[in-house]
Formats: C-alpha cells, sequence, structure tokens
C-alpha cells in the first residue's frame, strides 16, 4: 500500500467517525500494522494529515484529532435558494460538484420551489441548519436577490458561523454596494460589464440609452445596481449629456412600454439585467410594433441558450461559469484550510458577445 493509499484511508475513517468518540488515533505501531506499511510510509501520511490541519501530535500521548477533523463528513453544501429559476446555476452545480468529487467531497445543493416569500424563508432556513447538524465543511452560498430577503441572507450567514461552517458567497454579496460583508466574494465584475456594455454601444453609434429594472423592487439588486453604476458611470466619462435613464416597467408590459416608445427622447438602446428579460422585451417591442435593432437595440446578461436562439441573437455579458465554480470553490478550501484570514474578494471578468441585436445596420 502506498503512502498516498494510506492517506486516504485514514481520511476516510476520519471522515466516516472511527476515530470521533475518543478524539485519538492509534499508535503508530498499531496503524502501521494495520496497513501493512513501514513505519516511515505512515509518518509521511500522518505529516500530511498535520499539514491539512486534521490532527495535532501532543507530546508523550500520540495524535490527535482536531476540531476540524471532528467536524469532517466530505460533506459541502451549495446554498442557491432560486437555483430553479436561472439557467445557468446547474452550470454551476456541475462545476462544483466535479471539482469536489476530485477531493472525495460530495456536495448537496440547497433550494427551494416554495411560491410565497415566508414559505420560502422557512424552507431555506431549516435546510440550511440540516447542514449544519450534518457537519457540513464549507457552504458555497448564492445570496437572495430582492432587498426583502437581505435580512435571511444575513440570517443564513450567522446560522453557518455559529456552527463553525466555513462560508463563500457567489454572484453577489449579502450587503448592498458600496458597502461589504466580512465574507469570501466570488463574482462577476459588474461594473466592468457595465462599462463594457457602454463602450459598445457608444461605438455603435447609441445616445439614448435606458437601463431596464423591471419594476422599483430591483432597485435592490445589487448586481444590477452595479451594473447600471458601470453603464451610467462610462458614458458620462464618454460625454453622453443625461448618461443613462431607469426604465422601471416589467418587460411583457404592452401599455407602459409603447408609452416609453413614443416619447421624443425614447430610448435607442435598452440594457436589461439577464437575457430572460430581454427575450421578453423584444417579443413585447414586436407587438407594439418596434423592430430589434432597427428601431430599438436590445443588450441581455448571462448569454444563456435563449440568446443564441433569439430573434435577432442577443448582444449579451457572457457569464463564465467554469471559472466562477472553481474559483468559488479553491476559494471555501482555502476558508477551511486558514479560517481566521481576512476576507477576499474575487471579481472575474466576463465577456461582451455581440450579436444582431445592437447591429446599426440591423444586418
Amino acid at each position: 500500500m502506498s503512502g498516498k493509499e494510506v492517506l486516504d484511508r485514514l481520511v476516510a475513517d476520519i471522515t466516516s467517525g472511527v476515530y470521533s468518540k475518543e478524539g485519538k488515533l492509534h499508535g503508530e505501531t498499531a496503524l502501521a500494522a494495520s496497513f501493512g506499511v513501514s513505519r516511515m510510509t505512515l509518518r509521511t501520511a500522518l505529516d500530511e494529515l498535520r499539514r491539512q490541519g486534521l490532527i495535532e501530535k501532543r507530546n508523550g500521548a500520540g495524535s490527535f484529532l482536531t476540531k476540524r477533523a471532528l467536524r469532517k463528513s466530505g460533506l459541502l453544501g451549495l446554498v442557491i435558494p432560486d437555483y430553479e429559476s436561472f439557467g445557468f446555476f446547474a452550470a454551476i452545480k456541475g462545476e462544483v460538484s466535479r471539482h469536489a468529487a476530485r477531493l472525495r467531497y460530495r456536495v448537496e445543493l440547497v433550494s427551494s420551489s416554495a411560491r410565497t416569500h415566508d414559505e420560502m424563508v422557512l424552507d431555506i432556513r431549516h435546510k440550511v441548519r440540516a447542514l449544519a447538524v450534518n457537519r457540513a465543511e464549507g457552504v458555497i452560498f448564492r445570496p437572495f436577490v430582492p432587498e426583502t430577503f437581505s435580512e435571511t441572507n444575513m440570517e443564513i450567514v450567522k446560522i453557518l458561523r455559529r456552527a463553525e461552517i466555513p462560508v463563500v458567497l457567489i454572484d453577489s454579496d449579502v450587503t448592498r454596494p458600496p458597502m461589504r460583508s466580512d465574507c469570501d466574494l466570488v463574482a462577476v465584475n459588474n461594473i466592468g460589464a457595465g462599462r463594457q456594455i457602454a463602450d459598445h454601444l457608444h461605438d455603435r453609434g447609441y445616445g439614448r440609452i435606458a437601463f431596464l429594472m423591471q419594476g422599483p423592487s430591483h432597485l435592490a439588486n445589487a448586481n444590477w445596481s452595479n451594473r447600471l453604476f458601470g453603464l451610467a458611470g462610462e458614458l458620462a466619462l464618454l460625454g453622453h449629456e443625461g448618461s443613462v435613464c431607469k426604465l422601471t416597467l416589467a418587460p411583457s408590459n404592452e401599455r407602459m412600454l409603447r408609452d416609453v416608445m413614443r416619447k421624443r427622447d425614447r430610448p435607442d438602446a435598452i440594457v436589461c439585467g439577464n437575457d430572460e428579460q430581454a427575450f421578453v422585451l423584444m417579443q413585447t417591442l414586436a407587438k407594439i410594433g418596434k423592430r430589434v435593432p432597427n428601431d430599438v437595440a436590445v443588450v441581455g446578461f448571462d448569454d444563456v441558450p435563449i440568446a443564441r436562439t433569439s430573434v435577432p441573437p442577443l448582444t449579451t455579458i457572457s457569464q463564465p461559469v467554469k471559472k466562477l465554480a472553481a474559483t468559488a470553490f479553491k476559494t471555501l478550501l482555502a476558508r477551511m484550510r486558514y479560517p481566521n484570514n481576512d476576507p477576499r474578494e474575487i471579481l472575474l471578468d466576463a465577456p461582451l458577445v455581440v450579436r444582431r441585436s445592437t447591429s446599426k445596420a440591423g444586418d
């Protein structure tokens, strides 16, 4: 048996609770004999366990499990409350699970299909507490976006912290900008994405640009606020008077959209918070007799399949899903290993994918 095989067996025994009752490993002689290896091979494996923070050696007493080892279960949580609402989250889950499997972790998805606010809050709270009871070693958490869930987001973090479970936020913080929480955060550079969109629309000659918020409740969406900030700031730097306006209407609202498009200063380009919103908007524009991009350009966000199959195909920001998932997983491993490190904010670049929905000539 190789040193790695010994290490894997020891980790499996720790994870399954073989040593949890007394918290102490068997002596080196006994362990070496049970694995059929030399004491030198065994010590190599024990040294690696110490490096990983799973055991500590006490002079004259032997090797004991650390607090981290006593919590070791091989379980990681992926908390995405509205998982079913956005297509790219399935890719996030797949990538996190793939990276976790390589290190013998299993990933439990926590989401909710509850329809009401109160039911969803109760459901997610219950499932997060279950993660704590089941000794999850770490959690990647994508917070609720609407402002009405802000207290719930903070409570979820507190539940995990009380259970001493490391947590890494993905996609969005639990606080509104410009404030930052004390959690690790891995997200797209939304301000940078807004600036990219502004540069593209400016280069194409669009001058009256609107950001569709889909109603006043979405003003609290931190990601959308940052995109709007980047969009408006870049347009101001480029010399656009009035910069960018906000549209607080549902993309399916024909009456309100018709009123907007009848105005003298109507927008000639509309930026949306996601591709699903942009797709519905283009359908509504068609119903009121407006062509995309001839009458108005449309930009989305995420680059889900509908962006490529819509008519016309949609210009959008592509979410770097694989890199988001891999970076969040690596950040969680680091937080598990070094729980007292300062919080990190990792913002990833996301490319603009140009398609016909912003073609000035319409071709």
